[in-house]
């Protein structure tokens, strides 16, 4: 069947109704920017047949779907899928829906006023389900759909800028699914959409999904107009072309002396990558405490692997996948340190006699708050665009050999290699942190947690370069690890401490304008707030002697055996 002529934008034509004379509002504009989903999430992947054909009969396939119903199904999946972009409310779903089923009812004949004969139509159809201000949107999609009013005048109808956008949002995407049945088969489907911020996939499916996906692309120019990404709508043989894969876990990193380092640095990332999403559905749960602390782990490892490698690529290839490690890392800490937190009180307390065992009840409380309000962000990032941009642009850069690669001079050698650059790396990290031998005596809490930085960058480049190392590298680790969690806890005693101190502070303040019966008993806090700088200062104390061990001849030794089999 030969298609119908696709709409374009001359066609449309001014209403010719009196608008109000007052045309200063001016659009909105989206209120939230969307970015590429990683791969293809499974929270995105439901289809039309799934979500809304699910309860029709076996007769009524897509390809003998009405033109009206046909619209509705993919406006809907459009709209559930872009809700991250447009955060448009359910009612705005209902709108879109009633849309598509009037989509190609014709207005009422009138040669003066388009838009109250499309408020007239909507009256017909559905008296009483909309409400006066849901009609007027509902009216300004439908005589916009139908060339009658244009985009440049809805500035003038009688609509509140947040109803301009929503009706064109609403009218957006309603040319887009109409678009997709240009063929008239009933016969294309959506499959999948992936939302961007500089772009939106829609991949469609069905015998005549090539001619119809054309036609979507066409009518998509209102979306882009008003402010959206641009659209790219593909069949599924497209998308199948340039999908990427997710890593899956391994045992091995697979690194080998010979590796360029920017391709070790790659190995490197992919392991701890795949192990971050390994952890992903444990840590949305949230049943397991330690899927949570093993993903924020592999997000510090990636990121620590940046400073390792860093060098070997441009700067540039790496900004977004870094800013994208650091808000991950950043949204998982902010519930992890507080579970880390009330483990710790709760050690605490298990060493109090059993009456005393509620002694922090006012303040593990408040802490359980704060751990809920930190994880509904965390579940909300979890499956926001940003998030899913941010999965599968890491996932391409990690999988395509030499991306990102800095160019080597060509007039000089330069060492490249793991074989070559490893012996040198590990060495510089341990004259850093060796560096503060003569700095440790009555060193600040501040300087202990520098050092505790360094361990923590020489441990990582040791683990790194694990695999083409001597069977010495593992003593080093386990060595290494050893100091840092000593350092570690007292890094989390001094962050505790002053976290509890903060919270004796805000209570007693807001217990000023109370009556003095009212007042809670901030004592047993106190006593803990003593206790965990009490390990403070225990730990700073006894670091020296850690010092003393890690500075030993037989330790150097170990990362010198280790490192000569380069």
């Amino acid at each position: 069947m030969e298609n119908k002529p696709l709409p374009s934008d001359s066609s449309e034509q001014p209403g010719k109704e009196e608008l109000p004379a007052d045309s200063s509002e001016q659009l909105l504009e989206p209120q939230s920017e969307g970015h590429l989903l990683a791969e293809w999430a499974p929270e995105f992947k439901q289809t039309v047949e799934s979500d809304l054909t699910a309860n029709l009969p076996a007769s009524e396939s897509t390809s003998t779907l009405s033109p009206s119903e046909h619209a509705r199904q993919q406006a809907l999946v459009i709209f559930d899928f872009t809700r991250p972009l447009h955060e448009l409310s359910a009612v705005s779903r209902r709108v879109l829906e009633t849309a598509a089923l009037l989509h190609d009812t014709p207005l009422p004949p009138t040669k003066k006023k388009p838009l109250r004969a499309a408020r007239e139509l909507v009256r017909s159809h559905f008296a009483g389900e909309f409400s006066p201000e849901e009609s007027k949107v509902l009216a300004a999609v439908l005589a916009y759909h139908r060339g009658k009013i244009r985009r440049k005048h809805f500035d003038q109808l009688d609509l509140s800028p947040v109803q301009q956008r929503e009706a064109l949002t609403i009218a957006a995407m309603l040319r887009i699914a109409t678009g997709l049945n240009a063929s008239n088969t009933g016969s294309t489907s959506v499959t999948q959409v992936d939302i961007g911020r500089d772009e939106l996939w829609i991949v469609v499916d069905g015998p005549q999904s090539g001619n119809d996906a054309a036609a979507a692309q066409h009518n998509a120019s209102l979306w882009v107009k008003i402010g959206y990404p641009e659209v790219k709508v593909m069949r599924e043989e497209e998308a199948a072309a340039i999908r990427v894969p997710f890593p899956e876990p391994s045992e091995n990193i697979g690194l080998q002396p010979d590796d360029a380092m920017s391709e070790a640095g790659r190995k490197v990332m992919l392991f701890n990558f795949a192990r971050m999403l390994s952890c992903e559905e444990e840590t949305r749960k949230g049943e397991d405490i330690e899927a949570l602390h093993d993903m924020r782990v592999a997000t510090r490892r990636m990121r620590a692997s940046f400073e390792v490698f860093g060098e070997a690529f441009e700067r540039r290839a790496l900004k977004s996948h870094v800013a994208g490690l650091r808000q991950t890392g950043r949204m998982l800490g902010a519930v992890r340190d507080l579970d880390v937190f009330m483990e710790k009180a709760q050690t605490y307390l298990d060493t109090l006699p059993p009456d005393r065992r509620n002694d922090l009840e006012i303040l593990l409380h408040a802490w359980h708050e704060q751990r809920e309000s930190a994880r509904e962000k965390m579940l909300a990032f979890l499956v926001s665009p940003e998030y899913h941009t941010f999965k599968r642009e890491f996932n391409i850069f990690l999988h395509t050999p030499g991306a990102g690669r800095r160019s080597l001079p060509k007039d000089q050698p330069t060492p490249d290699l793991v074989c070559e650059v490893a012996p040198m790396m590990i060495y510089t990290r341990l004259a850093a942190v060796r560096a503060y031998g003569s700095w440790l005596e009555n060193a600040p809490i501040e300087r202990l947690h520098a050092l505790r930085i360094e361990f923590k960058k020489l441990r990582y480049t040791v683990e790194y370069f694990r695999e083409v190392l001597g069977p010495q590298a593992g003593e080093v680790i386990e060595e290494l690890k050893t100091i840092q969690d000593h350092l570690g806890d007292m890094t989390d005693a001094q962050v505790a401490a002053e976290i509890v101190e903060k919270f004796i502070t805000e209570t007693e303040a807001q217990q000023l304008e109370l009556p003095v019966e009212e007042h809670l008993d901030l004592q047993p806090v106190i006593a803990y707030l003593d206790y965990r700088r009490n390990e403070r200062n225990h730990l700073m104390a006894t670091f020296i002697d850690a010092w003393r061990h890690f500075i030993r001849k037989e330790f150097r030794k170990k990362v010198s055996q280790a490192v000569s089999v380069l």
